[in-house]
């Protein structure tokens, strides 16, 4: 499976009559989701995927989850490399109330972090809290992941370049650190407020395009 499948939204058909395929795959492409499974009518799903740049991939045991619960989930499945498979039952082709409560905690945070998190891989540095994860296209970008509360600072080691620029994902809020000797110090005491546990820290290096020169006509 793409590695950059973090989440797979693992439909339950439980009324085959009633199943709107372009409503359900439409609900994973704005939640952030890159790919389904459904454990009946695969046929009636070929197009919605197609349409909305879905995959359709092969069954593994998902998971129950609810909105308190599933961001933990999905960053805990993550930090190791790992997708998470999580159950949704479409009831008459719709949601019950915690499945969409559910559905709306994915959409809010990977609406905010889905592109640091589909598109991430292990890192090896270490952090005093949180962990790292490295874009696998673009290696100059590094995230932190962080649960709050947050520390006035936190300390990243193994960094073999000094950083050009480290902000919170977030509000794009640009962050004061220090870099030696491989160990970079960032300061979080003045991070704004947010109602979002998990955070996630870009950590970003030069990059190739900074080296392209201005074009003037």
């Amino acid at each position: 499976m793409n590695p950059d499948f973090a989440i797979v939204l693992n439909f339950k058909l439980n009324d085959a009559k009633n199943v709107d395929a372009d409503f359900l795959v439409k609900t994973a492409r704005d939640i952030g989701a890159r790919a389904i499974v459904v454990d009946q009518m695969q046929d009636e799903f070929v197009s919605p995927c197609v349409k909305y740049t879905i995959s359709l991939v092969e069954p593994q045991t998902g998971l129950d989850l609810n909105a308190s619960n599933v961001i933990n989930a999905i960053v805990a499945n993550r930090q190791n490399g790992k997708a998470t498979f999580i159950n949704v039952n479409a009831e008459n082709g719709q949601f019950e109330e915690h499945t969409q409560k559910m559905l709306t905690a994915v959409n809010r945070w990977m609406h905010l972090f889905g592109h640091a998190f589909n598109e991430s891989k292990p890192a090896k540095l270490s952090a005093n809290s949180g962990f790292i994860l490295q874009n696998r296209h673009m290696p100059y970008q590094k995230y932190l992941f962080i649960n709050a509360p947050l520390p006035k600072e936190v300390t990243v080691t193994g960094l073999e370049v000094e950083p050009t620029r480290v902000e919170m994902i977030e509000k794009r809020t640009e962050l004061k650190f220090a870099y030696q000797n491989q160990q970079l110090t960032i300061d979080l005491d003045q991070v704004p407020a947010s109602d979002m546990n998990w955070q996630v820290i870009r950590i970003q290096a030069h990059r190739p395009e900074d080296d392209i020169k201005e074009t003037k006509f």
